[in-house]
């Protein structure tokens, strides 16, 4: 019953034909259509649409008041197209009865095909035998017969829906799925597809039957009502089911609400609203439950509320001022990822406002976090209000300078630790120079101008604490640059000079902005090497290194950075294991290989300065291909690497991971992929995360299973495996798994 492309191929030649064909055909009827239009309004005065018609061969019964057209005729009235065979018009009744190959194209872009069809009212309302229904996005219904109705209907006899495209080597063989039915009706107005005693079939089988179904057609993009369902089981919570239902409130609101059942744990109710403004929008997730409680990872037996909520906000006040927030809070550290609902590592709630003008910046936010990995805690957490922050970048000067300036005004609090505010300026003045030679200077004096009064800290100090930091560097690079036959090569001698005094990081300092330090091949020119604020890298030094790189004219580039760091003046800031605590530094650099645009590898490294072992190391690698894709990630940190933090407050063991992350392609529409995550520190050799998955989509149906495996423990958080499968129909939904 499915028609093939080839009647859309048709409809696309008559619709050619018709812009161009049988002029003189065309003023004849022309002249007859204005005749008869005269003669409606006459008799019927009301405002009818013309009739155009083209064909090989036309009559004209005046006395019966109709037209006959025979052979390729293509008819138009209103925003309505019909070709056919064989057509009379009754322009008395304004009546269209058409003939052999059939094709009416509609306004909304859809096409109906037929043999035979009586149509009325401007093409609008009649029967149509042996209707094929090809819909805007490609989906197809057929029926023995159909009937169009002035209200916007067509109701099909014995009908059949597929989104799902025919076979190319044999047109005739059932679709992957599709929906046959007693009766199907297509509501245009409401824009629903409903169908009374339909049956499912799968590649020409039945497999389900239900008396009614309704689902939106094709041109719906939101609508109303329930959603797929998610259905799992997981060792620790049992079998899981979700219910979502989605509500649409109007045009710039929605509101969807999941009840989700564990049947191990209780039950949570998951609810996402969201509205959208003429400047702006916010979107509010919030979940809860009675859920069962543990101590140790036993249960306890007693049931207590738990929930999180999430909630953004974002707003244009104007063409330089925005602003926002979000509050986001969890009722404890592992709620969300015991129930699988988020896996962030930190919560963060805030409100800010920022505007852009010129070359200046400003922002003024509040900041408070909630850490969810082992060993946070609430008491610990620092809240921040306010952050003003602002930064100017000047116009050149006469000299060619530039002048910048970053300010910083915060203030820090928590239950329990140090409490700390500041005023932080950094100052600065740059002149860039090209010699005639071809090398690049570059002249830069900072100031760093600090305040800070500081309670609570763990070494006793405290109080108020001042800080003026001066440094002067000069940066000297010398670009040279080759052109072979199909490639060009650079390579760039870097010679960096600081100087600066040393101390000026005294203990009445809290460091909190500074505490997370690597250092690798994107600070070993900086300045200043610390993020933040509250430490500066002090003493003098001189870093030097190259750059270089080969760069096909087919798109393909490798490239490398490496250097060292001696600091000649002062003791500086570092801890051991930093790569920076002796005066000569560890060599750091990186490696980048593009040979082409689905091939991309890098290496980023730190080398022991004395024997050239390993202390960090990155590599990661992807390849793409039509058939299969690889990723690769791969990193280590030694344990002298992972010592004390600059604050001296963190430790860490030695670490080596690797990730692995692969697909294949097994024809058009299988597919299989798997990930491995191994852990190699300190000799453990364990796999954390195994999966594997297998993988079907084509264009109208989806079907995934998933096995994982994973070793990932917390508080109440055990190892598990699970099982996910993922069955969608197009257009009618589907299940997933958790």
């Amino acid at each position: 019953m499915i028609q093939d492309l080839r009647l859309w191929n048709r409809t696309e030649r008559h619709l050619e034909v018709l812009c161009g064909r049988f002029l003189v055909a065309l003023f004849c009827i022309g002249w007859s259509v204005c005749h008869i239009a005269t003669a409606n309004a006459q008799e019927r005065a009301i405002d009818e649409s013309p009739v155009l018609m083209v064909a090989d061969e036309l009559v004209h019964d005046e006395t019966l008041g109709t037209i006959t057209a025979r052979g390729n005729v293509e008819l138009s009235q209103g925003e309505r197209v019909l070709m056919a065979d064989s057509v009379t018009y009754n322009q008395r009744e304004d009546t269209v009865i058409a003939t052999g190959n059939i094709s009416l194209l509609e306004p909304s872009g859809e096409v109906i095909f037929s043999d035979y069809a009586e149509l009325h009212n401007e093409l609008k309302t009649g029967i149509i035998d042996n209707l094929r229904l090809r819909m805007t996005d490609g989906s197809r219904l057929a029926a023995n017969r159909g009937l169009r109705t002035a209200d916007q209907r067509k109701i099909l006899s014995r009908a059949v829906f597929t989104p799902c495209e025919s076979c190319k080597e044999d047109p005739s063989r059932a679709p992957l799925w599709q929906l046959k039915a007693r009766k199907i009706v297509h509501d245009e107005a409401a824009k629903d597809i409903i169908y009374n005693d339909a049956t499912l079939e799968m590649f020409g089988i039945p497999v389900f039957y239900t008396p009614y179904l309704a689902h939106p057609d094709p041109t719906v993009e939101r609508r109303s009502g329930f959603l797929a369902p998610m259905i799992g089981a997981s060792d620790e919570l049992g079998f899981i089911y979700g219910q979502p239902y989605y509500q649409v409130i109007d045009e710039s609101k929605d509101l969807e609400i999941t009840p989700i059942i564990y049947s191990e744990e209780g039950g949570i109710l998951k609810g996402r609203y969201r509205q959208r403004f003429e400047n702006g929008e916010i979107d509010f997730q919030g979940n809860g439950g009675l859920l069962d409680q543990r101590d140790d990872n036993v249960e306890t037996g007693s049931q207590d509320p738990e929930g999180s909520i999430d909630l953004e906000g974002r707003f244009d006040f104007d063409r330089t001022w925005r602003g926002g927030f979000d509050f986001e809070q969890s009722s404890g550290r592992t709620y969300l990822r015991r129930y699988r609902l988020d896996s962030r590592e930190v919560l963060t709630t805030r409100a800010f406002t920022e505007g852009f003008r010129g070359r200046n910046f400003a922002s003024v936010e509040t900041l408070k976090f909630q850490g969810l990995n082992p060993g946070d805690s609430r008491d610990t957490a620092p809240v921040i209000a306010p952050l003003v922050e602002y930064n100017y970048v000047g116009e050149p000067d006469p000299a060619g300078g530039r002048f910048q300036l970053d300010a910083t005004v915060m203030s820090l609090s928590r239950q329990t630790g140090a409490d700390s505010q500041k005023l932080a300026i950094r100052s600065g003045w740059a002149l860039p120079y090209t010699a005639p030679a071809g090398d690049i200077y570059t002249l830069t004096a900072t100031l760093d101008s600090d305040f800070y009064h500081t309670e609570g800290l763990e070494n006793g100090e405290g109080g108020d604490a001042g800080r003026l930091f001066p440094q002067l560097g000069l940066n000297w690079r010398y670009p040279l640059a080759r052109a072979g036959e199909n490639y060009h090569q650079t390579i760039e001698p870097i010679v960096n000079l600081v100087l600066a005094p040393d101390g000026n990081n005294p203990n009445e300092i809290s460091n909190e902005d500074s505490q997370s330090f690597l250092f690798d091949d994107t600070n070993l020119f900086r300045m200043n090497r610390f993020t933040g604020s509250d430490l500066v890298t002090s003493g003098s030094r001189v870093d030097y290194g190259f750059k270089t790189g080969v760069y096909g004219n087919g798109g393909g580039s490798s490239s490398m950075l490496f250097g060292q760091s001696y600091r000649f003046f002062g003791d500086g800031p570092f801890e051991a294991g930093s790569g920076l605590e002796d005066d000569l530094s560890d060599y750091v650099g990186r490696v980048q290989v593009s040979p082409t645009r689905d091939l991309d590898f890098l290496f980023r490294f730190r080398l022991d300065k004395d024997n050239f072992s390993p202390r960090r190391s990155e590599v990661g690698m992807r390849y793409q291909h039509p058939l299969f894709s690889f990723v690769a990630d791969y990193v280590l940190l030694d344990d002298e690497t992972n010592s004390d933090d600059i604050a001296g407050e963190t430790s860490f063991r030695e670490r080596e991971q690797l990730d692995l992350l692969g697909t294949v392609r097994l024809s058009e529409f299988w597919s299989m992929n798997g990930r491995i995550v191994q852990d190699f520190s300190d000799d453990a050799n364990r796999t954390l995360i195994a999966s594997t998955g297998l993988v079907y989509a084509d264009e109208c149906f989806t079907f995934g299973l998933v096995y994982e495996r994973s070793e990932l423990e917390d508080d109440d958080i055990e190892p598990e495996q699970t099982v996910m499968l993922q069955i969608a129909f197009k257009h009618l939904g589907g299940f997933a798994s958790n």
